[in-house]
Formats: structure tokens, C-alpha cells, sequence
């Protein structure tokens, strides 16, 4: 695809040519140029830094992306904190793990190098001033309390998984108060700027810049230097922009996206730099952007869209526009997580015609490739009066929990989502679901409960209560529904080479100069993600083509 295709959806321009590069008046010139200065962009400068190249970075905004708005998680294996929590884990464990989550994203080879490298990798960040700690969560979490700081943040103790790899807290959350992810960023940040990092803020890379014969020499860009006042109106967007006010409402989203690029049309200047080893492509996924979701993904166009303001897919279209393919672009991440309050996770979820579709104990992620990809978005936790209560007790404010990220929308879906009948057969009237295949999936449950039958969706026993006390009800966590958030992120990207990050050409070539990491690049998150892959992908990612592009 290029810039005349009717569903380019990008502001990113086609290549300039330019046949001799002296005749350009450059504004800067540089030997490695780093797009986008999220977690993958800053790992990328730190690594080519650290071996004495010229590192200079454009972004959209002040650096961070959406790795400095995350929950600050690193998933690795075989790390000290592990140990200090009491865990002997290994890179073969977590290697055998996330191959049931990664399948074929990445080669073995490659997935063998991302966790054998996990540990002297957080190592590195540790050293750039990252702290982590070994303050392990005692509960599965979608995301741990304040107190914590190890957990379990995938699949690790699903029966499913089990029984494949050893279970092991890989979730190594950075320490900070709530979501820690600007904790994470920020020391990376002042280690590229000792380094001698330059940074372009609150400017946008257009277009590459390419000599005669199609080799790229630099990036064409627009930028706000001459207009402070411009500069602290994107920096006031993006700061409401990561509020969780803009995360529930994808229509906020989209007005101070809309805001954003009004106010670079209208003060930016156009500049041209020269870059004499390599273009690094790390402007995050397109999520944000909803005629490429719409596109790519039509099925995930009713989730709630997460990341940064610079989640709009224009690095993967730069990439794409000097002939890089891309790969898996249809691959969405969008989150059920269902616990807390762990009395959801005591139920069963339905499909709209009555039938289980998943483990109610797996990873959020894989709930809602389930309901999304297999139910055709529609589905429904069902518990009785007695979960009911236990669910809404569990959601309330109370010292320690997550209230505002976990309980109020629990609390949200437990008050306005349910649909409550004295019988199953009630219940099966007001969803409109056949009540024989409600009943059946009911009854089954109860059995594996009684020991009486073998599951079908076996999950751990502390999860497992009988659905049997009058009333009953359905809580709607159907895509859509406005009483259940369902964030989702983009997982596909440029095509690259494994060893390097290289971008690959349509034909299957590497083009010269031109670098992929984090989301704008196929990785080992590629598949389906768990918490903090994405994170560790992107340094992994990162610090390769860092590392590849200086000639090591």
C-alpha cells in the first residue's frame, strides 16, 4: 500500500526524491535518527548512544508515548527479583511459556534470544535508573496494588498453561504509585539526554527523503520551534489526553487528535535532516487511528482504543511508503479483565447463544480474543445472587485496591450492566438466549464444581462455585456495551528482520538504513499479548536496532 490508496488513512506523505543531496539545504544532520521516543525509540538512542554514535529523535509530542501512560510492566524470567520473592525461575520456563502465547510471531530462535536476554536486559534499565522491586502480589491481578511489585501477569497459572511450564511472577511492574509507567520512562529519558540525545519535540516526522537511486538520506519533518505558544497548547492536549477521563471516551480521543493536528498545520515549519546510518521507526501501533482499525481489524472498531496521541499508525506508514511490508495487521489486543473482583471469575462466560466460550481465570487478553473472534462480540458473565454480592463487595473502595482503575468499573458493570431474572429460564428470556444451551452450560459447571463431570474449560479450584442460588443475573461484557470497558491495542506492524530489526521490503529484501521496533514492528507481542510483553518487547526490540544499526 502507498500514499494513493483510498485507505492510506495517514498524514504520512510519499518519499521526496532528490537526485543530488548536496543541492538540499539540510537544516541538521545526524547518523542515527530515532522516530517516535516511547519505550522501543528511547531503548534504540540509549543502545546507539552508549556506542558514541550522533542520536538525534522527532516526536509528536515530548517523548514517552504510550509506554510512559502504561502500567510501567516488564515481563522477564530468571531475574534477581524473582529470586528475592522465592522463585528459581528460568529463560527455558519462560520460553516454554510464551510460546503458547506467542506461537509463530517471531522464530523460536528469536523468542530463545528475547528470554534468555530478559534478565540482563532489566539489568540495563536497572542501570539507566529503573527500579524495580520483589514486593510479590499474593493474588492474581489484572494489575497489582501499590504495595506490590512482582505478579503473575499472564496466563503463568491457568490449568491450560500449567501444565506446559513452570508457573513463575514474570510481571515485574516498576516501582511507583499507580500507573508507573511515566517511572519507567523517565529515568531512560535523562540517561539519553547525559548521553548526549537530541530531541525535536512537538514535531512530526512527513516524509523520507530519498537520493536518485532510492537510498534514503534523510526524513522531512515539521516542527514548532518558532512557536512556544504552540508547543504548550499540544503539551496541555496531550496531558488531558493520557486523563482516564479520554481512555473511557474514544470520542474525547478523537476531538484532541483532531485539536493536535490543527494546531501543527497551522504553526508548523517544515525542516529537513540528514541521516547518514539509519532511520529507527518507533512511533508506537494505530490504535488511535479508527479508519486503519476500521480497515485492518473491523471487528475491534466498537473497543475502546488505548495508547498514546501518537498511536495513529504513521510510522508503519512511513515504513510502508518507501516499500516496507507489513504483517499481522488485523492482530488487536482487547482486554475482559474480569479480575478483580475475583468473584467474577467464580461464574461462567456465555456467548450469545448460551454457550461457555472460555476460562474465566485466563489473562484478560485472551478472554477478549475469545469473545471477540469466536462470539461475535457478544457475551456474558453469569453468577448467582451469592457471587452477585461477593463480586460487589470485592469492587468497593477500600485501603490497598486499584479502586479507580479496577473497582469503579467493576462497580460500573455490577450496577448498571446486569440483567437479573428469579430463574434460569427468566434470565434466558431477557437475553433472548435458547434457555436449553443456558441450563446446559449452567448445569455442566456445577457438575465439574461437584467433581461429577471433567471440564471442558478446566480453571483453578479456587475459581470454582456452584452457579445455584436464586436470583441470577448476566453482566454484559459485550464489545461496545457501555458498562464494560474493553481496551484494546494494535499488535501488527512493519515486517523486519529478526536478527537486526531491519525493515523488509514487499519482495522480501531489507532496506537499507531503515529500522522497526516496538509496535511499529513485528515482535514477540505480535500474537497476542500479557502484561508487560509489549513493554519488554520494545526495549528487546529497541536496543537490537540500536545495537545492529552502528555496525556491531
Amino acid at each position: 500500500m502507498d500514499s494513493s490508496s483510498p485507505n492510506w488513512h495517514s498524514r504520512t506523505e510519499s518519499p521526496m526524491v532528490v537526485q543530488d543531496p548536496d543541492s538540499i539545504q539540510w537544516n541538521d544532520t545526524t547518523e542515527v535518527l530515532v522516530i517516535g521516543l516511547g519505550g522501543a525509540g528511547i531503548s534504540a538512542a540509549l543502545e546507539s548512544l552508549e556506542c558514541g554514535d550522533r542520536v538525534t529523535a522527532i516526536d509528536r509530542f515530548d517523548g514517552g508515548g504510550a509506554t510512559a501512560i502504561s502500567g510501567g510492566v516488564y515481563y522477564g524470567g530468571g531475574t534477581s527479583h524473582q529470586r528475592e520473592a522465592g522463585y528459581q525461575d528460568t529463560p527455558e520456563e519462560m520460553f516454554n511459556y510464551l510460546t503458547l502465547e506467542v506461537q509463530d510471531a517471531v522464530s523460536d530462535e528469536t523468542l530463545h534470544d528475547f528470554c534468555s536476554s530478559s534478565s540482563e536486559t532489566l539489568e540495563w534499565l536497572e542501570k539507566h535508573g529503573v527500579k524495580f522491586s520483589s514486593s510479590l502480589c499474593p493474588g492474581k491481578t489484572s494489575y497489582p496494588s501499590d504495595k506490590y511489585f512482582l505478579y503473575y501477569s499472564g496466563n503463568e497459572q491457568q490449568p491450560n498453561y500449567s501444565k506446559y511450564a513452570k508457573p513463575a511472577p514474570r510481571g515485574h511492574r516498576c516501582v511507583g504509585k499507580g500507573l508507573s509507567g511515566a517511572n519507567f520512562y523517565k529515568p531512560l529519558k535523562e540517561a539519553a539526554f547525559a548521553k548526549g540525545l537530541k530531541l525535536y519535540s512537538y514535531s512530526e516526522a512527513r516524509r523520507i527523503i530519498l537520493d536518485g537511486s532510492g537510498a534514503i538520506i534523510g526524513v522531512d519533518f515539521i516542527q514548532l520551534t518558532e512557536s512556544p505558544a504552540a508547543q504548550k497548547e499540544l503539551a496541555t492536549i496531550n496531558k488531558k489526553f493520557a486523563s482516564m477521563l479520554t481512555l473511557l471516551s474514544p470520542k474525547r480521543a478523537a476531538r484532541l487528535m483532531s485539536e493536535a493536528d490543527a494546531i501543527v498545520e497551522e504553526y508548523g515549519k517544515r525542516s529537513v535532516i540528514r541521516v547518514d546510518k539509519a532511520v529507527i521507526l518507533c512511533a508506537g501501533g494505530f490504535s488511535h487511528n479508527r479508519e486503519m482499525v476500521a480497515h485492518y481489524a473491523p471487528k475491534y472498531i466498537e473497543a475502546d482504543p488505548l495508547g498514546g496521541i501518537g498511536c495513529n499508525g504513521s510510522g508503519i506508514r512511513l515504513g510502508q511508503s518507501v516499500g516496507g511490508a507489513v504483517d499481522r495487521m488485523g492482530n488487536i489486543s482487547a482486554w475482559l479483565n474480569i479480575n478483580p473482583p475475583a468473584a467474577r471469575v467464580k461464574g461462567i462466560i456465555i456467548n450469545g447463544k448460551g454457550d461457555r466460550v472460555v476460562a474465566e481465570d485466563c489473562y484478560g487478553a485472551k478472554i477478549g480474543q475469545h469473545v471477540v473472534e469466536d462470539s461475535d462480540g457478544t457475551a456474558f458473565i453469569i453468577l448467582d445472587r451469592t457471587l452477585y454480592f461477593e463480586a460487589l463487595w470485592q469492587s468497593l473502595p477500600r485501603p490497598g485496591n486499584n479502586f479507580r482503575t479496577q473497582g469503579a468499573p467493576a462497580l460500573l458493570s455490577l450496577l448498571f450492566g446486569a440483567t437479573v431474572a428469579g430463574t434460569i429460564e427468566g434470565l434466558a428470556s431477557k437475553l433472548g438466549i435458547p434457555v436449553d444451551r443456558l441450563r446446559d452450560s449452567i448445569e455442566h459447571h456445577n457438575a465439574v464444581f461437584e467433581g461429577k463431570q471433567d471440564p471442558i474449560f478446566p480453571k483453578q479450584d479456587e475459581y470454582l462455585r456452584a452457579i445455584s442460588k436464586p436470583w441470577f443475573c448476566a453482566l454484559n461484557i459485550s464489545i461496545g456495551s457501555k458498562t464494560s470497558y474493553f481496551p484494546a491495542i494494535s499488535l501488527g506492524g512493519l515486517a523486519i528482520d529478526e536478527k537486526t530489526g531491519q525493515v523488509l521490503s514487499v519482495g522480501g529484501d531489507t532496506i537499507p538504513k531503515l529500522y522497526a521496533a516496538g509496535r511499529n514492528a513485528i515482535g514477540v507481542a505480535s500474537n497476542l499479548y500479557v502484561s508487560g510483553l509489549s513493554i519488554a518487547d520494545c526495549v528487546f526490540s529497541g536496543r537490537r536496532a540500536g545495537r545492529i544499526c552502528r555496525g556491531d
